[in-house]
């Protein structure tokens, strides 16, 4: 069996259904992320930069409960609803990444993000233990 530890995060973006992420072998496999108001685990705004703002903010909490920052991200997955989000969402992705640590990146679109009907969109990350 493999070693792993359960990571939670104490804010509005928890998981009711289990850990916030799973540290196994050096690596951090994050439980996705939606652009929601950490304070009251709501979504607060359709705009689709403002919900990417939260998410990215969400992550680095989760990041630092798990002893990381946003450079030891090596993988992320964005799950979207509107894929005419694109531009307002790397425009705030960019902003977060540096460019000498963006991590590899997969995008798709999908019918429906769980949680909330306003989400636009999740996002799901791998990170390497410094």
């Amino acid at each position: 069996m493999a070693n792993k530890k359960q990571i939670y995060v104490k804010n509005g973006q928890s998981h009711a259904q289990g850990p916030d992420a799973i540290e196994s072998n050096g690596l951090v496999f994050f439980a996705a992320l939606r652009g929601v108001d950490p304070a009251t685990g709501r979504i607060t705004s359709d705009d689709p930069e403002e919900q990417t703002r939260y998410a990215m903010d969400n992550l680095k909490a989760a990041l630092e409960a798990a002893g990381c920052t946003i450079d030891d991200v090596v993988k992320v997955n964005i799950y979207m609803k509107h894929w005419d989000d694109r531009p307002a969402f790397n425009k705030v992705y960019r902003e977060y990444f540096r460019e000498e640590t963006l991590p590899a990146r997969a995008a798709v679109q999908i019918l429906a993000v769980g949680g909330d009907d306003r989400s636009r969109f999740m996002i799901d990350v791998v990170a390497a233990r410094p």
